[in-house]
Protein backbone atom coordinates (compact mmCIF):
# COMPACT_ATOMS: atom_id res chain seq x y z
CA UNK A 1 0.00 0.00 0.00
CA UNK A 2 1.17 3.65 -0.84
CA UNK A 3 2.32 5.93 1.94
CA UNK A 4 -0.50 8.72 2.40
CA UNK A 5 2.12 10.50 4.25
CA UNK A 6 5.33 12.67 3.04
CA UNK A 7 8.41 14.57 4.62
CA UNK A 8 9.06 17.81 2.29
CA UNK A 9 11.91 19.81 2.32
CA UNK A 10 13.78 22.47 0.23
CA UNK A 11 17.26 22.41 -0.17
CA UNK A 12 18.29 25.01 -3.28
CA UNK A 13 21.95 25.81 -3.90
CA UNK A 14 25.20 23.13 -3.42
CA UNK A 15 26.19 23.98 -0.24
CA UNK A 16 22.67 23.95 1.33
CA UNK A 17 22.02 20.24 -0.39
CA UNK A 18 25.03 18.41 0.46
CA UNK A 19 24.59 19.65 4.14
CA UNK A 20 20.94 18.24 3.95
CA UNK A 21 22.12 15.16 2.08
CA UNK A 22 25.18 14.53 4.14
CA UNK A 23 23.38 15.15 7.81
CA UNK A 24 19.60 14.89 7.22
CA UNK A 25 18.63 12.50 4.75
CA UNK A 26 19.42 9.17 6.31
CA UNK A 27 18.31 10.01 9.67
CA UNK A 28 14.94 11.42 8.22
CA UNK A 29 14.46 8.64 6.11
CA UNK A 30 14.84 5.78 9.31
CA UNK A 31 12.06 8.26 10.90
CA UNK A 32 9.94 7.83 7.06
CA UNK A 33 10.77 4.30 7.40
CA UNK A 34 9.38 3.68 10.67
CA UNK A 35 6.35 5.98 10.56
CA UNK A 36 5.63 5.11 6.56
CA UNK A 37 6.32 8.34 5.43
CA UNK A 38 8.13 9.26 1.72
CA UNK A 39 10.69 11.73 1.50
CA UNK A 40 10.78 14.43 -1.00
CA UNK A 41 13.48 16.69 -0.96
CA UNK A 42 13.21 19.72 -3.90
CA UNK A 43 16.81 20.75 -4.87
CA UNK A 44 15.34 23.82 -7.19
CA UNK A 45 13.04 26.74 -7.09
CA UNK A 46 9.55 26.09 -7.17
CA UNK A 47 8.78 29.88 -8.46
CA UNK A 48 11.76 31.08 -10.89
CA UNK A 49 10.11 34.48 -11.29
CA UNK A 50 12.06 37.62 -10.43
CA UNK A 51 10.20 38.63 -7.67
CA UNK A 52 11.48 34.48 -5.92
CA UNK A 53 14.41 35.76 -6.66
CA UNK A 54 14.97 39.14 -4.90
CA UNK A 55 13.85 36.95 -1.39
CA UNK A 56 14.52 34.20 0.87
CA UNK A 57 13.93 30.56 -0.76
CA UNK A 58 12.40 30.22 2.32
CA UNK A 59 9.33 31.46 1.12
CA UNK A 60 8.86 28.94 -1.32
CA UNK A 61 7.77 26.46 1.65
CA UNK A 62 4.46 28.05 1.17
CA UNK A 63 3.89 26.64 -2.67
CA UNK A 64 5.09 22.98 -1.74
CA UNK A 65 1.32 21.88 -1.54
CA UNK A 66 0.61 22.45 -5.08
CA UNK A 67 3.06 20.43 -6.17
CA UNK A 68 2.70 17.79 -8.60
CA UNK A 69 5.05 15.64 -6.84
CA UNK A 70 3.16 16.56 -2.92
CA UNK A 71 -0.42 17.18 -3.71
CA UNK A 72 -1.46 13.71 -3.79
CA UNK A 73 -0.89 13.03 -0.05
CA UNK A 74 -2.93 13.46 2.99
CA UNK A 75 -1.13 15.04 5.20
CA UNK A 76 2.57 16.66 4.18
CA UNK A 77 5.01 17.48 6.87
CA UNK A 78 7.32 20.23 6.22
CA UNK A 79 10.48 20.47 7.95
CA UNK A 80 13.52 23.07 7.13
CA UNK A 81 16.05 21.87 5.99
CA UNK A 82 18.25 22.33 9.07
CA UNK A 83 16.26 19.67 11.09
CA UNK A 84 17.68 17.09 12.91
CA UNK A 85 15.10 14.32 14.16
CA UNK A 86 15.68 11.58 17.09
CA UNK A 87 14.33 8.81 15.06
CA UNK A 88 14.58 5.84 17.14
CA UNK A 89 12.18 7.82 20.15
CA UNK A 90 9.71 10.24 18.43
CA UNK A 91 6.27 9.20 17.66
CA UNK A 92 4.56 9.60 14.80
CA UNK A 93 4.10 13.79 14.07
CA UNK A 94 0.74 13.72 12.59
CA UNK A 95 -0.78 11.13 14.91
CA UNK A 96 -3.24 13.32 16.73
CA UNK A 97 -3.71 16.26 14.68
CA UNK A 98 -7.03 17.00 12.86
CA UNK A 99 -6.57 16.67 8.83
CA UNK A 100 -8.08 20.19 8.50
CA UNK A 101 -5.86 21.78 11.27
CA UNK A 102 -2.17 22.94 11.26
CA UNK A 103 -0.11 21.12 13.70
CA UNK A 104 2.59 23.39 14.63
CA UNK A 105 4.65 24.45 18.07
CA UNK A 106 4.78 27.96 19.43
CA UNK A 107 7.75 30.11 18.83
CA UNK A 108 9.73 30.59 22.37
CA UNK A 109 7.36 27.87 24.05
CA UNK A 110 9.80 24.94 24.91
CA UNK A 111 10.40 23.76 27.65
CA UNK A 112 7.99 25.97 28.94
CA UNK A 113 6.78 29.60 29.46
CA UNK A 114 9.42 30.62 31.81
CA UNK A 115 11.90 28.65 30.98
CA UNK A 116 11.75 30.12 27.46
CA UNK A 117 11.41 33.21 28.43
CA UNK A 118 14.63 33.52 30.05
CA UNK A 119 16.24 31.29 26.76
CA UNK A 120 14.86 34.65 25.05
CA UNK A 121 16.09 37.18 27.45
CA UNK A 122 19.28 35.62 26.91
CA UNK A 123 19.50 35.25 23.10
CA UNK A 124 18.27 38.57 22.77
CA UNK A 125 21.07 40.66 24.36
CA UNK A 126 23.58 38.26 23.16
CA UNK A 127 22.44 39.41 19.48
CA UNK A 128 21.76 43.13 20.66
CA UNK A 129 17.79 42.69 19.64
CA UNK A 130 16.09 45.30 22.22
CA UNK A 131 12.62 45.97 20.39
CA UNK A 132 10.77 42.42 20.59
CA UNK A 133 10.05 42.33 24.56
CA UNK A 134 6.87 40.03 23.33
CA UNK A 135 5.49 38.88 20.09
CA UNK A 136 3.15 40.99 19.31
CA UNK A 137 6.22 43.70 19.66
CA UNK A 138 7.33 40.99 16.92
CA UNK A 139 4.98 41.22 14.60
CA UNK A 140 4.18 45.36 15.01
CA UNK A 141 7.92 44.95 14.17
CA UNK A 142 7.68 43.66 10.62
CA UNK A 143 4.79 45.42 9.52
CA UNK A 144 2.19 42.73 10.17
CA UNK A 145 -0.87 43.54 12.57
CA UNK A 146 -0.54 42.74 16.11
CA UNK A 147 -3.58 40.24 16.94
CA UNK A 148 -2.20 37.76 18.58
CA UNK A 149 0.37 36.97 21.66
CA UNK A 150 1.89 33.99 19.77
CA UNK A 151 3.95 33.10 16.83
CA UNK A 152 3.87 29.63 14.98
CA UNK A 153 7.21 28.26 14.45
CA UNK A 154 6.88 27.44 10.61
CA UNK A 155 10.11 25.53 10.61
CA UNK A 156 8.03 22.26 11.36
CA UNK A 157 4.40 21.95 10.50
CA UNK A 158 1.83 19.11 9.95
CA UNK A 159 -0.25 20.30 6.53
CA UNK A 160 -3.00 18.84 4.51
CA UNK A 161 -2.61 19.99 1.01
CA UNK A 162 -6.61 19.62 0.40
CA UNK A 163 -6.92 22.22 3.36
CA UNK A 164 -4.05 24.89 3.74
CA UNK A 165 -2.77 25.21 0.26
CA UNK A 166 -4.90 28.03 -0.23
CA UNK A 167 -3.64 29.97 2.98
CA UNK A 168 0.04 28.78 2.47
CA UNK A 169 -0.19 30.37 -0.91
CA UNK A 170 -2.16 33.66 -0.06
CA UNK A 171 0.80 34.71 2.06
CA UNK A 172 3.57 34.35 -0.86
CA UNK A 173 1.46 35.97 -3.26
CA UNK A 174 0.15 38.54 -1.22
CA UNK A 175 2.52 39.49 1.84
CA UNK A 176 5.86 40.90 1.04
CA UNK A 177 9.87 40.39 2.91
CA UNK A 178 9.63 42.63 5.91
CA UNK A 179 13.12 41.49 7.22
CA UNK A 180 12.44 38.25 8.49
CA UNK A 181 11.40 35.90 5.87
CA UNK A 182 8.07 34.37 5.75
CA UNK A 183 7.46 33.06 9.19
CA UNK A 184 5.55 36.30 10.73
CA UNK A 185 3.04 36.02 7.90
CA UNK A 186 2.61 32.38 7.65
CA UNK A 187 2.26 32.80 11.50
CA UNK A 188 -0.41 35.44 11.16
CA UNK A 189 -2.42 34.09 8.32
CA UNK A 190 -2.83 30.71 10.05
CA UNK A 191 -3.96 32.12 13.87
CA UNK A 192 -6.14 34.56 11.80
CA UNK A 193 -7.64 31.45 9.99
CA UNK A 194 -7.77 29.89 13.56
CA UNK A 195 -6.58 26.58 12.31
CA UNK A 196 -3.64 25.78 14.19
CA UNK A 197 -3.28 23.03 16.86
CA UNK A 198 -0.51 23.11 18.85
CA UNK A 199 1.76 19.89 18.71
CA UNK A 200 4.50 18.78 21.67
CA UNK A 201 7.06 21.33 21.54
CA UNK A 202 9.27 18.27 21.78
CA UNK A 203 8.61 18.13 18.07
CA UNK A 204 9.80 21.63 17.71
CA UNK A 205 13.00 22.53 20.09
CA UNK A 206 15.30 24.92 19.07
CA UNK A 207 19.24 24.24 19.44
CA UNK A 208 19.88 28.17 20.53
CA UNK A 209 17.10 27.91 22.88
CA UNK A 210 18.87 24.88 24.66
CA UNK A 211 21.95 26.49 24.55
CA UNK A 212 20.62 29.06 26.39
CA UNK A 213 19.12 27.68 29.12
CA UNK A 214 21.89 24.49 29.31
CA UNK A 215 24.83 25.14 27.64
CA UNK A 216 25.45 29.03 27.57
CA UNK A 217 28.84 28.50 27.34
CA UNK A 218 29.12 28.02 23.88
CA UNK A 219 27.02 30.85 22.92
CA UNK A 220 29.23 33.49 21.47
CA UNK A 221 30.91 36.13 23.53
CA UNK A 222 31.42 39.96 23.12
CA UNK A 223 34.29 40.31 24.43
CA UNK A 224 36.03 36.42 23.59
CA UNK A 225 39.77 35.68 23.63
CA UNK A 226 41.88 34.87 20.64
CA UNK A 227 41.31 30.80 21.27
CA UNK A 228 37.38 31.48 21.15
CA UNK A 229 37.73 33.59 18.35
CA UNK A 230 39.62 30.94 16.16
CA UNK A 231 37.07 27.88 17.68
CA UNK A 232 33.93 30.02 16.51
CA UNK A 233 35.84 31.19 12.79
CA UNK A 234 36.30 26.71 12.79
CA UNK A 235 32.50 26.21 14.22
CA UNK A 236 31.35 28.61 11.72
CA UNK A 237 33.18 26.80 8.69
CA UNK A 238 31.09 22.84 9.78
CA UNK A 239 34.78 21.39 11.24
CA UNK A 240 33.35 18.39 13.02
CA UNK A 241 33.22 19.34 16.97
CA UNK A 242 35.61 16.21 17.33
CA UNK A 243 38.59 18.76 16.43
CA UNK A 244 36.90 21.49 18.06
CA UNK A 245 35.34 21.01 21.56
CA UNK A 246 34.17 17.46 22.42
CA UNK A 247 32.24 18.84 24.92
CA UNK A 248 29.76 20.69 22.35
CA UNK A 249 29.37 17.55 20.20
CA UNK A 250 28.06 16.29 23.92
CA UNK A 251 25.61 19.29 24.46
CA UNK A 252 24.33 18.79 20.93
CA UNK A 253 23.77 15.10 20.77
CA UNK A 254 22.20 15.29 24.34
CA UNK A 255 19.68 18.35 23.42
CA UNK A 256 18.44 15.57 20.14
CA UNK A 257 17.97 12.95 22.45
CA UNK A 258 15.96 15.08 24.97
CA UNK A 259 13.52 15.89 22.35
CA UNK A 260 11.62 14.82 18.92
CA UNK A 261 13.21 17.33 16.05
CA UNK A 262 15.84 19.51 16.81
CA UNK A 263 16.14 22.77 14.72
CA UNK A 264 19.55 24.21 14.58
CA UNK A 265 17.69 27.73 12.44
CA UNK A 266 20.86 29.80 12.27
CA UNK A 267 23.13 27.67 13.33
CA UNK A 268 22.82 25.16 10.67
CA UNK A 269 27.11 24.24 10.56
CA UNK A 270 26.37 23.47 14.28
CA UNK A 271 24.71 20.37 13.00
CA UNK A 272 27.70 18.48 12.33
CA UNK A 273 28.29 18.39 16.25
CA UNK A 274 25.59 15.90 16.68
CA UNK A 275 26.23 12.16 16.99
CA UNK A 276 24.03 10.70 14.42
CA UNK A 277 24.34 7.08 15.52
CA UNK A 278 23.18 7.71 18.99
CA UNK A 279 20.03 6.90 19.85
CA UNK A 280 19.76 6.59 24.17
CA UNK A 281 21.54 8.79 26.57
CA UNK A 282 23.61 5.81 27.27
CA UNK A 283 25.37 6.68 24.00
CA UNK A 284 26.57 9.84 25.39
CA UNK A 285 28.72 8.33 28.87
CA UNK A 286 32.15 8.72 28.11
CA UNK A 287 34.52 6.21 27.30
Amino acid sequence: MANTKALVTLAIGKKYLKNWQSLCQDNWQRYADRHGYDLICFEDHLDTSERAQKRSPCWQKCLILSQEAVKKYDRVVWIDADVLINWANAPCIVKGVAVDRVGAAAEWATPNQQLSADAKERLFETWGITDEKNERETYTKYGIPAEFDRIVQDGIMVLSPSHHREILEKVYYECEETGFGEMPWVSYELLKANCVQWIDDRFSTVWNVQKALYYPFLLPKPQANLTDRLKSQLISKGIPAKLVDKRASECATAALMNCYLLHFAGTAAEMRWVDLEATSWRDLRSA
